[in-house]
């Protein structure tokens, strides 16, 4: 999905007459669907996807890092990119609320929780030396949490009194 639906679901939602946005008012669709918009940042999961065609290497099946100073500085950039993406439309088209303090850190944690999930990623760059058991049993909770999170926040956004 998308850092950017995300923010534009949750202004959406909040906008709309309490209980409506899932339904009658924009934009009508599920509450899960913001969840999957807030779990899959795809705009940070992409340029992570260029910056690791031009910091690792793969040869004989193996995938190497080659830079990893890069990578490690690219994963921060990446971070603040995500939080970036969220803030931005929510400053420009609604009113930020206590809640988007939480909101705003899902995006992040969920591309961490991706990066965790597969190898040789700019997490690798970050912590070399967590096992692969540890990392992906922390990845799956991590996004069970976050998935629960996300959408109990957009059920809030969705029963906000329009103000």
């Amino acid at each position: 999905m998308s850092t950017l639906a995300y923010a534009a679901f949750t202004t959406n939602r909040e906008v709309a007459q309490p209980g409506s946005s899932t339904t009658t008012s924009p934009p009508g669709v599920s509450t899960y669907v913001d969840a999957l918009a807030a779990l899959v940042p795809a705009e940070v999961l992409t340029l992570h996807a260029l910056i690791l065609s031009v910091t690792t290497k793969t040869a004989d099946g193996t995938t190497q890092i080659v830079s990893a100073v890069t990578l490690s500085r690219a994963f921060y950039g990446l971070v603040v990119i995500s939080i970036v993406l969220y803030v931005v439309p929510r400053l420009i088209s609604a009113k930020w609320d206590r809640l988007d303090y939480l909101r705003v850190v899902i995006p992040p944690l969920a591309f961490l929780g991706w990066t965790m999930l597969q190898r040789a990623t700019a997490f690798d760059a970050i912590f070399p030396n967590l096992r692969e058991a540890p990392r992906t049993v922390l990845a799956l909770f991590l996004g069970v949490l976050l998935g629960i999170v996300a959408t109990a926040l957009a059920y809030k956004a969705d029963q906000k009194t329009v103000s």
